[in-house]
């Protein structure tokens, strides 16, 4: 008995899915090969091993003025161990003596008295949470130095201040005769939340702030008045993209201060990409347009596991304290980590400015697709970008732990 037409038709789309289904299968499959033939397996986590397996990196790197170590979360265990590691190797093997953190200022300049001995208890801080994540980072620089002169001492710096209170502390102890009406604005911000000031207090602070800058002031006095100035633009008014352009500024500043003019910058992944993932530049947008092939971008990314962050259950609803959160295993083959999960290393780095030589990876890296992007909150998850135009190097790790 013949086919009729729908039978006909059926039987058409089913040979027509089979073959696109071959076709996708096929193409996974070049990928992961194109892949396998480049991934350099993470042997270690340990930040006190041999760097045996990063030496590779030596000849791409050696060259660069800022080298930025990017993190696919804020509470990824792996991801603070691995940029530890990175740290001494750029430390011992490439020279680099500034690190310049996502965090705030005047709290890295005490972790920074701290390493080069000039006190001898960190404390609590307020402005980053440096201190608690990355005890052994802190404390193998503090060992490094006590054996170095002081010109090949590393530094740490941050790149933002973060509120009010810190900054406006350090302008009173270094600003000491300031008219009464400014040290009383100064006394306020110091010790008010920026969420509590008003408009008027805003207008305070502007009036300080011209004040200051008419003092005949230091190189660093200047920067704290600027960091001040910078905090009223974002965090009060809250002008999207300033914090990104100020930051850049900022890493430019602590990077012409160095010895050497080289720089090591830890932050998110979204803020050191070389081009505006969130419709506004980013700071690595920034540095890559001033530095071009001398600014040399590390992105780490994972598949699956926990990540400490603060939950966001709703809108208009308060956002929870810092806790462990569990994210499933990617399943999307429209996204990297689908691919990236079944390479031959669990865990692993990849050259992008190397792979993508290999046409396949060219067309792989250089297509958006997604990619986890995490930050200090559990959403959102991914983020649609180009490898390729964004990163030079990829870490990755299947499994991710907390924080």
């Amino acid at each position: 008995m013949p086919l009729n037409k729908i039978s006909i038709s059926v039987l058409i789309c089913v040979l027509f899915f089979i073959s696109l289904n071959s076709s996708a299968q096929e193409k996974s499959e070049k990928i992961i090969s194109s892949l396998n033939e480049l991934v350099n397996p993470i042997k270690t986590l340990n930040a006190d091993s041999s760097f045996e397996d990063l030496l590779f990196l030596k000849e791409p790197l050696k060259e660069k003025e800022v080298i930025a170590l990017g993190e696919v979360t804020h509470g990824t265990r792996e991801v603070f161990d691995y940029k530890d590691r990175l740290v001494r190797f750029l430390v011992i093997s490439l020279a680099y003596k500034a690190i310049a953190f996502e965090s705030d200022f005047i709290a890295l300049e005490k972790i920074d008295d701290y390493i080069n001995g000039k006190i001898a208890v960190l404390g609590n801080l307020s402005g980053t949470p440096l201190h608690l994540n990355n005890v052994k980072m802190i404390e193998w620089l503090k060992k490094y130095n006590l054996s170095q002169s002081d010109e090949n001492k590393v530094h740490v710096y941050g790149l933002e201040a973060r509120g009010f209170n810190n900054i406006s502390a350090k302008i009173l102890e270094q600003f000491t005769d300031l008219d009464i009406n400014d040290k009383k604005t100064l006394e306020k911000f110091k010790a008010t939340s920026y969420t509590d000031l008003k408009k008027d207090d805003i207008n305070l602070i502007k009036k300080t702030i011209e004040n200051l800058r008419k003092v005949n002031a230091s190189a660093m006095q200047q920067h704290y008045v600027n960091l001040l100035a910078q905090n009223v633009d974002y965090f009060h008014e809250k002008k999207i993209g300033l914090r990104d352009e100020y930051m850049s500024k900022n890493a430019t500043w602590i990077k012409e201060k160095t010895s050497n003019n080289k720089l090591i910058v830890w932050a998110h992944n979204g803020h050191v990409a070389k081009t505006a993932l969130y419709n506004e530049p980013s700071m690595g947008t920034f540095l890559f347009e001033k530095y071009k092939s001398k600014y040399f971008v590390i992105a780490t990314d994972f598949n699956y596991g926990e990540v400490l962050v603060r939950k966001y259950i709703a809108k208009n609803k308060p956002i929870g304290d810092f806790s462990p959160l569990y994210y499933p295993e990617v399943t999307s083959d429209k996204a990297y980590e689908y691919y990236f999960k079944q390479c031959k290393y669990k865990n692993f780095i990849i050259d992008i400015n190397s792979s993508i030589k290999n046409p396949i990876l060219n067309t792989f890296f250089n297509q958006a697709q997604d990619m986890r992007m995490i930050g200090a909150t559990s959403t959102p998850v991914n983020k649609k970008l180009s490898i390729g135009a964004n990163f030079d190097l990829i870490v990755y790790f299947d499994k991710s732990t907390s924080s």
